[in-house]
């Protein structure tokens, strides 16, 4: 799209009412690497075209692989398709302001299961709306949505303790507070039993109703949610087999002549016979150009879906807000940058956010400082008293050794451990606007600071006592942020761990990443001992025989490195040197 037409776009756009966006595809493919060797590639979309339409609601379906899930990440923005062409309401779509006015929301659509319903929302207005709009906006944004999507009874409730049916809903409500015009959801009744799964379908087909454009996968819809569907497309194989209305796939059957058995669903009948049919249904289909079919056919009134298919006390569906004149989407569209707020204010928000769930679930923080404390007894009665005595100066040498590789490994494995836990809630929302990745892993490192510090200081005043070390201010302090240094550090590279692999593979990866900071400590392998192509390692891991200043002295003895911290030494005590001869 050109820069005029893209001005032309965002200018123009008021409301979804006055500016439906119709979704179509041309000739997608999409391949992806398949094996170890370089060059192996897999066709997963081969030149498939399509059209979705503003109003309607539009299922893609067939078997599992046939590239459903492809196929929506490309039009959703996910995934970059090899070849082809994205269209928005006709013209080539500029991607930046498509994501403003679209959302995706993934079939692993966890939340924060430690917020309400109420909270979840007003931070999601907070991220997504920014002081583009007032205060009273947003408030009176939430309350909508929690009236609409049939909430109220459970707004009170942390989203840990909702059904399935109410966290899909609720996954649902934290993208409508900005009003999206377009609504793509991966196989959202996943998991759900059919009586959810209908009033889900019929919260969908009440959005499309409002002139939004809402495309979801299914893998095999059922009779009573096909009732509630505008328009089906079938995927075999990655290319189209139908695209149509519901009413018009019997005649799309008939003129191939494949008969669809009486009282037989239409749908499971294409999916039996898709495999053995594919080439002449894609065929007839044109892969998806052919739009004879795509004509709308009103179904039931929405208020005989009401009164007949809906009739649950928890859904008002009904109510549902309208696109109005003062739509927030029109407010987002005039916005330069493509998130609400500035970053600070970003990282403002999820830090508050991350505190009151570590605040919300004490378990984990009561677990890790139990932990602390009762090894800081057991190593203050192994090492008792130690610090009097000149003698036991190696012994000092090693307890400070083991309390630095405990806190490394106690840091880092929490955060390896706990972080995997919210990929997924990071996916969706940074997806779809709500802050950049940088705000939410300093936020992340902000808001495990406190528990971490907290920890560290408690081992290391029991250590420090009861060790017997100098009571000396300067020194415990140097003590007491020594280990504070190397938890810290430690955080970071957990942090680093977790965001790359799950939870197993960070388990059996994750010491690669603290190896080197033990090999290269000073304690295993002298600096003088090593290779000159290895020495430089003792500069960027954490080394105690490389350290300098007045906290620190170095004895040698002939081929023979004793490292001692003075800070272990109590003042009157002359330092000696200690030799194996």
């Amino acid at each position: 799209m050109s820069s005029d037409n893209s001005v032309s776009l965002e200018t123009t756009s008021t409301s979804l009412s006055e500016d439906p966006l119709n979704v179509a595809f041309e000739d997608i493919d999409y391949t992806v690497r398949s094996g170890i060797l370089a060059g192996g590639r897999k066709t997963i979309l081969k030149n498939v075209s399509g059209c979705f339409n503003a109003g309607e609601l539009t299922v893609i379906m067939g078997q599992s692989g046939a590239g459903k899930s492809s196929l929506m990440d490309i039009l959703a923005g996910y995934t970059k398709p090899t070849n082809g062409r994205l269209l928005l309401s006709g013209r080539l779509r500029n991607e930046k302001i498509f994501r403003r006015r679209s959302c995706y929301i993934l079939q692993d659509d966890k939340v924060q299961d430690t917020l309400t319903i109420f909270e979840s929302l007003t931070i999601a207005t907070q991220l997504k709306l920014g002081n583009h709009v007032s205060t009273e906006q947003k408030k009176r944004r939430v309350e909508e949505i929690i009236t609409s999507l049939g909430l109220s009874r459970a707004r009170n409730t942390r989203a840990g303790s909702l059904s399935g049916g109410q966290k899909k809903r609720l996954a649902i409500g934290l993208e409508l507070v900005s009003e999206p015009s377009i609504m793509f959801l991966d196989e959202p009744t996943s998991g759900l039993d059919s009586s959810i799964s209908k009033q889900l379908i019929f919260l969908l087909h009440l959005l499309a109703r409002q002139g939004r454009t809402v495309v979801i996968t299914i893998h095999q819809p059922s009779a009573a949610l096909l009732r509630m569907v505008d328009k089906l497309y079938a995927v075999v194989g990655g290319r189209c087999a139908y695209t149509g209305s519901v009413a018009g796939l019997l005649p799309y059957l008939e003129q191939l002549n494949l008969t669809c058995p009486p009282y037989h669903n239409p749908v499971d009948f294409l999916i039996e016979i898709c495999n053995e049919n594919a080439n002449a249904l894609v065929e007839h289909s044109q892969n998806g150009k052919c739009e004879v079919w795509s004509e709308y056919n009103p179904i039931e009134t929405d208020d005989n879906f009401v009164e007949n298919n809906i009739k649950n006390e928890e859904v008002y569906l009904t109510t549902l807000p309208a696109p109005k004149e003062d739509s927030t989407n029109k407010i987002l569209l005039k916005m330069k940058s493509t998130y609400s707020n500035p970053v600070w204010k970003q990282f403002a928000t999820l830090t508050r956010r991350s505190l009151l769930s570590l605040w919300r679930n004490p378990s984990f923080t009561v677990m890790i400082t139990g932990i602390h404390c009762s090894m800081a007894l057991f190593i203050g009665c192994l090492f008792h008293n130690i610090g009097e005595d000149a003698k036991y100066v190696r012994d000092s040498y090693n307890m400070l050794y083991f309390s630095l590789m405990f806190l490394m490994f106690t840091a880092f494995s929490s955060v390896s451990i706990h972080f995997p836990d919210q990929i997924p809630v990071v996916r969706r929302e940074h997806f779809n606007r709500w802050y950049t990745t940088g705000a939410y892993y300093t936020s992340t490192l902000a808001s495990t600071l406190p528990t971490q510090t907290v920890c560290t200081l408690c081992y290391a005043t029991i250590v420090y006592y009861m060790t017997g070390l100098p009571l000396d201010a300067m020194r415990f302090a140097t003590f007491s942020w020594t280990l504070l240094a190397v938890s810290y550090v430690a955080l970071c590279i957990g942090l680093l761990n977790g965001s790359i692999f799950n939870i197993k593979n960070g388990v059996v990866i994750g010491p690669f990443f603290i190896m080197p900071f033990t090999i290269f400590s000073g304690f295993f392998l002298r600096y003088s001992d090593a290779p000159s192509i290895f020495r430089w390692m003792f500069h960027v891991f954490i080394s105690k025989t490389r350290l300098s200043g007045p906290s620190f002295c170095y004895i040698w003895n002939g081929s023979t490195q004793i490292a001692l911290l003075r800070l272990v030494l109590p003042l009157h005590i002359p330092v000696q040197v200690y030799s194996r001869h």
